[in-house]
């Protein structure tokens, strides 16, 4: 009896051993191929001149739209998608300014976060 359960222990480490690394391979393969994610043109012009209004109302600096110029998103593969707007606003003593604001979206809960806003260049 002592004969057979050695090779059944061997079988167990082996098929343990492969199963361990196919998964290794097929993480690493994933890793290689999953794609940075791109920036595409946005065409949602009421969604990105919500956005745009919202971003200059976080910076608190009384900044009044004008003109969304441009908008591209860059999709997170399911938690969100980040905005870059390129905007000109007014600053309160009638200035005009380009700006560029970039906003993170969550799919899920609609919960923005503005990651950077500044003059653009």
């Amino acid at each position: 009896a002592r004969h057979h359960t050695r090779p059944a222990i061997m079988r167990m480490r082996t098929t343990s051993l492969l199963l361990a690394t196919g998964v290794i391979v097929a993480v690493i393969c994933a890793a290689v191929v999953t794609p940075t994610p791109r920036w595409k043109s946005s065409d949602d012009d009421l969604k990105i001149e919500e956005l745009a209004k919202w971003a200059l109302a976080e910076m608190k600096q009384g900044l009044q739209l004008i003109n969304v110029l441009r908008c591209e998103e860059q999709d997170q593969g399911g938690p969100g998608i980040i905005y870059r707007i390129m905007l000109d606003a007014l600053n309160r003593t009638g200035g005009m300014g380009h700006f560029t604001a970039d906003v993170y979206e969550e799919a899920a809960t609609k919960v923005r976060t503005l990651l950077y806003f500044g003059i653009a260049r």
